[in-house]
């Protein structure tokens, strides 16, 4: 059985205390040592999509700790810390996030103690935190008292919830419900901007969670992870699409080059997708403005500013909606953002049952 969560949060804090003081948030030399988690610097910048390479102060293979930081400014992290094993394995990594949320997540070695495979502890500035425990293709989320808040498996429709012991606490709780989808958010930002040509975030809910009389509710978040591409596209078939489509968009618009700052480069982008995804007529793949930003002045195509497009696709066969937001900046999704997504998804297509939310970030060449 794995420890208790209680021992882990004092066990991280203590580690992040350290870390802290022997590598602060600001240290000028930014650092990396793990591949997949080197940081790239941000669409709309004239060196977009290059690895940052600075050599890192330790090696891997002697247990020493890497350090990357977004010298940037443009990312939503600030620095993380990669905390190797004397072999070379990645133990845990901590983010340090700007708007002063913390992220640790640790991995366990095989055979090593306990029954998971990764945790995610997400704390905010406030000091609210949940932990996000994965075991194989089953996740379990706890509040910061080690309780019980959702459980679900992966499988090839997307998450399923699993039944649990401790239903009556979980009625009597439901400000940790909201914790969970808002610090799941948080989570998922972070393993989006490591998103890769293998591996790619999901954030998977409840559709009936986010809908009661017309109005939006707030569910806990069924499954937030980082799976391999293949296993995704099991209950997302269009992402392989979706990817070309932006990956294509970015390059005729840096080709053309005629757009007046980040903001007006991400709406020619997505207005290139949304034409192409129109242009197959197919009702259960479809492209949306988003909401929020239509009822802004940027809300026409003509107009300077960010309007953002939503790729849908409905499943009806397995009663899921994917929802693919393609992606040329850095800034993360919020409750308020994740909840029309939500409720555009439950208008479109009635009866869904499941939603996966990708972001989609152009491939860096």
């Amino acid at each position: 059985m794995p420890r208790s969560i209680a021992e882990v949060n004092a066990l991280r804090k203590l580690s992040r205390a350290a870390s802290e003081h022997q590598t602060p948030p600001h240290d000028p030399q930014g650092r990396h040592g793990f591949d997949r988690n080197q940081p790239r610097v941000p669409a709309g910048h004239s060196d977009s999509g290059q690895w940052t390479d600075e050599p890192g102060a330790g090696s891997p293979t002697d247990g020493h700790d890497d350090v990357t930081v977004d010298r940037t400014g443009q990312e939503t992290w600030a620095s993380f810390t990669n905390v190797h094993r004397p072999d070379g394995s990645l133990a845990e990594q901590r983010v340090l996030n700007r708007d002063g949320s913390t992220i640790v997540s640790e991995f366990n070695e095989p055979g090593g103690p306990g029954d998971w495979d990764e945790r995610h502890t997400v704390i905010t500035a406030d000091g609210r935190k949940v932990t996000f425990e994965t075991t194989g293709n089953i996740q379990r989320i706890y509040d910061g008292d080690g309780h019980l808040i959702s459980a679900s498996v992966w499988t090839k429709d997307g998450p399923e919830a699993l039944p649990m012991v401790q239903q009556a606490f979980l009625a009597a709780i439901p400000p940790a419900v909201t914790t969970s989808i808002e610090l799941g958010l948080i989570l998922f930002t972070w393993l989006s901007s490591r998103n890769s040509q293998e591996r790619t975030a999901v954030f998977g809910f409840k559709a009936r969670e986010y809908q009661e009389k017309g109005t939006p509710q707030k569910p806990d978040a069924a499954f937030v992870a980082d799976l391999t591409r293949d296993e995704v596209k099991k209950a997302c078939d269009r992402l392989d699409d979706v990817q070309r489509r932006t990956d294509a968009a970015v390059d005729q618009v840096r080709r053309v080059g005629d757009y007046d700052g980040p903001a007006d480069f991400g709406t020619k982008v997505h207005k290139i997708i949304a034409d192409g995804i129109r242009s197959e007529n197919d009702p259960n793949y479809i492209a949306e403005v988003s909401v929020m930003k239509s009822r802004m002045a940027a809300a026409r195509y003509g107009k300077k500013g960010t309007v953002r497009i939503d790729a849908f696709e409905n499943r009806p066969e397995i009663s899921t909606v994917c929802i693919y937001d393609p992606k040329t900046g850095s800034r993360g999704l919020s409750f308020p953002r994740m909840a029309e997504l939500a409720n555009t998804a439950e208008r479109k297509f009635p009866g869904t049952g499941r939603i996966i939310v990708i972001e989609v970030r152009p491939r860096q060449k």
